[in-house]
């Protein structure tokens, strides 16, 4: 069954009255047909990731009322479909409901709600705790198994460990994948791989398969490098060399080296900015971004290399560099300029419901900006994103505009301010802070 993807643009769904006759959609406790499973899209970083929920309904009527619930390991939710659905978080605990008879679960289908996180540099957010209506999450979102502290034994062996998936209790067993192949299936949550080749790179993963047959998705790859031979990592790689690095916009910096070299192999790279460590790059990396810094200022870089059996080289020398001023006109912050909000009403039947229209001045000098956030009494209320959906938005330049559905509330006040996402993928600063209030 396929899922519609609902994109993290903004759109209207108008449903149009026809012959087609639609069965009364049942209420929270009338369908136990309906789960849902959780994820974080692959492109996720640790200043925004995309999460989906999707509700999958085997019943033979539509779901109305409906609560799905999940935990972020960090962050801010935010939803991206406010007319549709009302999102809460308290903590890391966040929960979706529908608003209205606007998002129903139709029989036999599924349902993609979209949410935003931005983790504010902490991490890659997790999502944990997948269930719908009180139950457990299934099939193949976020519910899988997860490590927990996998090792490397020595030279030929490797000691994996994974915490079992939400709802753990109907695992009955784990299939066991090395480089993307099964290789064994066990009933506890820990086993040894043995007989690997010394000083190797291998990636295992472990899916869960319940009672009844079912297999969750697959965990994240555990990466795991045996250690050489004994007597056959004698030194340490030698030194990176010719380290340099350069501004590549306000927020992030571009090094480059060449290649280091290892009696056995390099199998990795450590990244030093002003004397910590702040990333890692793959052995075969040669180049790496350094991310999140702040404009017009010095910074310096230093890599070191590693090899299978931990050995870390000496620091290639300092590359200095200093990133670029964002000229803006909000003092490099990358801002949103000229922001303005009035409100408009439209009629949704009997319904009035109530709008902010915004306008800004697009931050220049900080790369393309694709996707804005909208913050309401000092929360996360609404992301805007253009280039993407059906038809393609084309990405605003000079000006943009938007409108904010906050419901039938008149005479209701609203502070408002917004920030985009620049384009080496951090968050900007916000724009001035306004105070609206609708009608009525």
């Amino acid at each position: 069954m396929s899922r519609k993807r609902i994109a993290l643009a903004c759109a209207v769904v108008v449903v149009g009255v026809g012959s087609v006759v639609i069965p009364v959609a049942a209420n929270a406790g009338e369908e136990d047909g309906l789960s849902a499973s959780c994820r974080v899209a692959d492109q996720a970083t640790a200043w925004w990731a995309s999460g989906e929920v999707s509700l999958a309904n085997k019943g033979d009527r539509p779901v109305r009322d409906w609560t799905a619930e999940f935990d972020v390991s960090q962050g801010q939710a935010t939803i991206d479909n406010p007319w549709a659905y009302e999102l809460r978080q308290d903590g890391r605990h966040v929960t979706v409901k529908p608003i209205g008879d606007r998002a129903d679960v139709a029989a036999g289908g599924t349902r993609a709600v979209k949410v935003g996180i931005n983790p504010a540099g902490k991490g890659i957010p997790k999502i944990s705790g997948c269930k719908v209506n009180g139950a457990s999450g299934n099939g193949t979102g976020t519910a899988v198994p997860a490590d927990s502290g996998s090792f490397v034994k020595d030279h030929t062996a490797v000691h994996l460990m994974w915490k079992p998936p939400a709802g753990g209790a109907e695992a009955v067993r784990y299939e066991v994948f090395q480089d993307g192949k099964q290789i064994k299936t066990v009933k506890d949550t820990m086993t040894d791989i043995e007989r690997l080749a010394p000083a190797t790179r291998y990636a295992f993963k472990v899916r869960a398969v319940r009672a009844d047959g079912r297999t969750t998705g697959f965990s994240k790859d555990i990466v795991l490098t045996t250690l050489a031979a004994p007597g056959q990592d004698k030194a340490k790689p030698v030194i990176p060399a010719d380290l340099e690095a350069s501004a590549s916009g306000p927020f992030q910096a571009s090094l480059r080296w060449h290649a280091a070299t290892d009696d056995v192999a390099v199998t990795g790279y450590r990244i030093y900015r002003n004397g910590t460590k702040v990333q890692e790059a793959d052995g075969k990396a040669t180049s790496a971004t350094v991310s999140g810094l702040t404009p017009s200022t010095a910074y310096r870089f230093k890599v070191t290399a590693v090899d299978a059996s931990g050995k870390e080289s000496d620091p290639t020398r300092e590359a200095p560099v200093t990133t670029a001023a964002a000229p803006d006109g909000n003092g490099g912050t990358g801002a949103p300029g000229d922001f303005a909000a009035t409100t408009a009403t439209k009629q949704d039947g009997t319904v009035t419901q109530h709008y902010l229209n915004l306008t800004w001045s697009v931050p220049q000098g900080v790369g393309q900006v694709t996707t804005y956030q909208v913050h309401l009494n000092g929360k996360p209320a609404q992301t805007f994103m253009w280039g993407t959906a059906d038809p393609v938005l084309p990405v605003p330049t000079g000006k943009a505009s938007r409108e904010v559905l906050v419901g039938a509330h008149p005479g209701t006040a609203y502070t408002v301010k917004i920030r985009a996402r620049l384009g080496d993928g951090t968050w900007g600063a916000f724009s001035r802070e306004l105070t609206v209030k609708t009608g009525g």
